[in-house]
């Protein structure tokens, strides 16, 4: 029977973030960090079969960390998120029809409710994969080198990926190893390679920490979602 394998790349540096260390590892609430928020919640989720964390070869951080449960750590992250969820997967070995949930670590928000859908949609479909997306809502513009406009977006057709994204280990390593590296997501990847990819819709409070505004965002949600527990 396949498992579930949890994945998340965390060997960035978020230099937007201008923090001066990499911003997986900012204090999000007191002195837990953002990955330990991320992995925490969902290790408590009790979902997976197994959870991984890829950090870099020279990552001192990971040591200070404290996880609510077993977390295989593999400190063989590369210079792009696809060669860091590679080398994870390389390290992870696991058989071709497990399927594998990829993560970011600056997405600490993430809910039960959108990871079951995303699970619901592999198990009772005949697709190679599927990933968390959000309708594009706002006017999208087209911009060309020199910053003019240069046409509108029909937007009815777009959608802002998220994370979890899922595919079959076997396939996912293969489509990574052919792109070498020159996508930004998974599910780049396994377009290249003609994939049945489903959209599954996530939430709006799944945002990605990017910039220092995002961190009074997420960590709102987090203490409001922490007192409706209480």
């Amino acid at each position: 029977m396949s498992k579930r394998i949890l994945l998340i790349p965390a060997a960035g540096v978020g230099e937007r973030m201008k923090i001066g260390y990499p911003k997986q590892y900012y204090p999000l609430l007191d002195n837990t960090s953002m990955l330990e928020v991320t992995v925490n919640r969902l290790q408590d989720m009790h979902l997976f079969d197994q959870i991984a964390v890829v950090v870099s070869k020279n990552d001192s951080y990971i040591e200070q960390c404290h996880f609510h449960g077993d977390v295989c750590i593999f400190p063989c992250g590369g210079e792009t998120r696809a060669e860091s969820v590679l080398n994870g997967l390389v390290a992870l070995n696991p058989t071709d029809d497990d399927w594998v949930f990829v993560h970011d670590a600056a997405r600490p928000c993430l809910d039960r409710e959108s990871v079951e859908r995303l699970m619901e949609a592999i198990e009772s479909e005949a697709i190679d994969g599927a990933i968390l997306a959000m309708p594009v809502t706002d006017t999208i513009k087209w911009v060309g080198s020199c910053g003019l406009i240069e046409k509108t977006i029909d937007r009815s057709h777009c959608y802002r990926a998220q994370t979890p994204q899922v595919f079959q280990a076997g396939a996912l390593r293969a489509a990574l190893v052919e792109a070498k590296g020159a996508v930004t997501d998974e599910a780049s990847a396994m377009e290249a390679q003609n994939a049945k990819i489903r959209i599954v819709e996530g939430s709006a409070f799944n945002i990605k920490v990017t910039y220092p505004d995002d961190i009074e965002i997420v960590r709102n949600y987090l203490l409001n979602s922490e007192q409706k527990k209480d």
